[in-house]
């Protein structure tokens, strides 16, 4: 066997097995995004509480400053992982059942692509106003005087988490029959299947 094949063989078996590996990183991604801009956005509004309040001084409010603009950052690299993960998953899902004609032809399968590529479509509203403001306004999202921004960054971020979760929910119905949405009462967001 030489190299050509032996790399083609890992690639293929890495697709038909990797699904159940890679399914957290877009878990991972969307949540861990979300919360690194809500944390972005609390210091945001004690720092702006403090220093009307006259508890701390401008340098002390450029500080957290800083690290409003770090959590940011990191919300916005954390969505592209929790994008490419979607990907990813989604590729070794299909490999890993045998095709897209089994996704389509399984209610709970159906069901699971479609809330998948609503979260990914969702995703791309942050990563467009960030990128509008940057280049825009020059400015950050959450550094800016407005509170509205920081708010229309973090919308679309928890509703894609909130299917991230059911997604996974519903692969877990798949895969074992039960699901951790059924012991939270949250089974009639599943569809029967």
């Amino acid at each position: 066997m030489n190299y050509i094949d032996l790399l083609w063989n890992t690639m293929m078996e890495f697709l038909h097995t990797a699904h159940p590996a890679v399914i957290h990183f877009p878990i991972i991604g969307i949540l861990a995004s979300f919360m690194a801009g809500s944390t972005a956005l609390l210091i945001k509004i004690v720092a702006d509480i403090a220093y009307h309040r006259d508890w701390i001084d401008f340098e002390w409010k450029e500080l957290a400053y800083r690290f409003v603009d770090r959590f940011e950052f990191t919300s916005y690299v954390l969505i592209f992982l929790g994008m490419g993960g979607y990907i990813i998953a989604g590729v070794t899902g299909f490999f890993s059942i045998g095709g897209v004609e089994p996704a389509i032809n399984n209610t709970l399968l159906e069901y699971k692509v479609r809330l998948s590529l609503y979260a990914f479509v969702l995703c791309f509203t942050p990563i467009f106003l960030k990128t509008y403001i940057g280049i825009v306004f020059r400015r950050n999202v959450f550094t800016n005087k407005s509170y509205v921004l920081p708010i229309l960054y973090l919308f679309p971020l928890v509703i894609a988490a909130g299917l991230t979760s059911v997604v996974a929910g519903t692969g877990g119905k798949y895969v074992y029959g039960h699901s951790i949405l059924e012991i939270f009462g949250l089974s009639f967001l599943l569809p029967e299947g």
